[in-house]
């Protein structure tokens, strides 16, 4: 999430309804059905936004687990399995000391694709007033993935109260009966972010959905490799932390331009190279990092290094547009690479390119033909008037050109740095296939953790068939 989204949402209590064992899945406690890799109660609890949590359904043996890293209290509707009404009453127990004012998320622990984004922006609206929820492709209001203001919520609880002074057997959908139709505003789902769990198929639907989670570390790389690899080292422990099967990391992790590349890349590259692969055993992480190899003409390549546990996935792309613009000459020391590389992993497929190469919209066409759902970015931006702009301008263009998810990781310039090498300017983004900012981090070092939907690829391919579409321009009119 981006910064602006978790100070956004700092007051946001969240209440997740995950009781339930699914008849129809024989009896599984779905909120504890895995989904690329963990539970889909966990899923629900890293999307939801910094503030009170309250789970309400069973502790079961990972209750205490998820409590402490989510810092959310569990508790079970009383009497147990009474239906959802009441188990949103005992939730709103813990939440007696909150105004009136603050807003409220109320979610399924069975919708494992929701996104922190779209959550941020529901209790956004629900704290300006009325409710806010999600609804579905067929234009069903999202019960459990909606945003009430506190106040407004307990009344229309307390107005639905059953003649026993309790809410057993009652739905959600009485619930939202009491709203006027001026209090309900709602947003339609991106992707798969309004599936549940409650049969095979969909069950089946969700996972194909669910790509794997990566974090994107924004790091500063300074002259010092000792400070470097610490740094390295701490991005991965806190990715793995976070539970990312993969790693972004900057462009030119292995020595920062305007440094003797080739002396690093002789010297240094074996064992830069066995670092990440060492990271990748220990965490058990894809990690993806610039790094230079040493060219057959004295040069460098500037090489994008994949290193998987045991060895799967592993690759080398060699950046194919080097930077001779802005007065940089790249090409002097840099050798150019003439290979597209994609790697699998968990089922998405994700394509490669390097900083300069965000300019050339082939390139990124290409890799989406090859069959890219997510295109992996390093880069160390060069600073200068208006870069910042293109910099989001392009990552949004690309995006949009190859219809597929757009992941740059930038370096994170050195406090009073004023070289005129590229040493990164910060705003390493996620970009959605339509153009949209999923998440976004400011000039400082920082960690982005974004899970894939690759339902909204093919959502973003079947309404803008831009691969479909493209025609050769004949070669008398290029």
């Amino acid at each position: 999430m981006s910064s602006a989204a978790q100070q956004s949402a700092l007051h946001t209590a969240t209440v997740i309804l995950a009781g339930g064992a699914a008849t129809r899945l024989g009896g599984t406690e779905k909120t504890r059905i895995a989904v690329a890799g963990a539970s889909a109660l966990e899923r629900v609890l890293r999307a939801s936004p910094i503030g009170p949590r309250v789970v309400v359904g069973p502790r079961a043996a990972d209750g205490d687990q998820l409590a402490a890293r989510h810092v959310a209290t569990f508790v079970v509707e009383d009497p147990p399995r009474s239906g959802p009404a009441a188990a949103l009453a005992r939730g709103l127990e813990e939440l007696r000391e909150l105004p009136d004012a603050a807003p409220v998320l109320l979610l399924a622990g069975d919708m494992p694709l929701l996104r922190p984004e779209t959550l941020a922006q529901l209790a956004d609206g629900a704290r300006t007033g009325g409710v806010h929820a999600l609804i579905d492709a067929a234009g069903h209001t999202q019960f459990l993935a909606a945003a009430w203001p506190l106040g407004r919520l307990r009344a229309a609880l307390e107005a639905t109260r059953g003649a026993d002074g309790g809410w057993a057997g009652m739905s959600m959908k009485r619930l939202y009966a009491e709203l006027g139709s001026d209090e309900l505003t709602t947003r339609a789902a991106t992707g798969a972010e309004d599936a549940d769990i409650d049969t095979a198929r969909s069950l089946s639907q969700v996972r194909a959905a669910a790509g794997p989670r990566v974090a994107i570390a924004q790091i500063e790389v300074g002259e010092d490799p000792h400070l470097t690899e610490q740094r390295i080292r701490e991005a991965a422990a806190r990715a793995a932390e976070g539970g990312a099967r993969l790693l972004l990391l900057p462009e030119a992790v292995l020595t920062p331009f305007g440094t003797d590349l080739h002396e690093a890349a002789v010297t240094r590259g074996e064992a830069f190279d066995a670092l990440l692969q060492e990271l990748a055993e220990q965490h058990r992480l894809v990690i993806v990092a610039g790094s230079f190899t040493p060219a057959h003409d004295g040069r460098v390549h500037n090489t994008v290094l994949v290193r998987g546990p045991g060895g799967t996935p592993h690759a080398e792309y060699r950046k194919i547009h080097l930077f001779d613009a802005f007065g940089s000459g790249e090409s002097r020391t840099v050798a150019p690479g003439d290979q597209l590389v994609t790697i699998e992993l968990d089922g998405t497929c994700f394509g490669i390119a390097t900083c300069y190469d965000i300019r050339f919209p082939e390139q990124f066409t290409a890799l989406a033909r090859r069959g890219a759902h997510a295109i992996l970015v390093p880069v160390a931006w060069a600073a200068g008037a208006g870069k910042r702009e293109q910099l989001q301008l392009l990552l949004r263009a690309r995006a949009l050109d190859s219809t597929s998810i757009i992941l740059a990781a930038d370096q994170s310039a050195p406090e009073g740095y004023d070289g005129t090498a590229p040493r990164g300017i910060g705003h390493s983004a996620a970009i959605g296939p339509l153009g949209s900012v999923r998440a976004e981090l400011g000039a400082d070092p920082g960690m982005l953790l974004v899970d894939l939907d690759l339902a909204e690829v093919a959502q973003a391919r079947r309404a803008l068939p831009v691969l479909e579409h493209a025609v050769e321009i004949p070669s008398n009119l290029a």
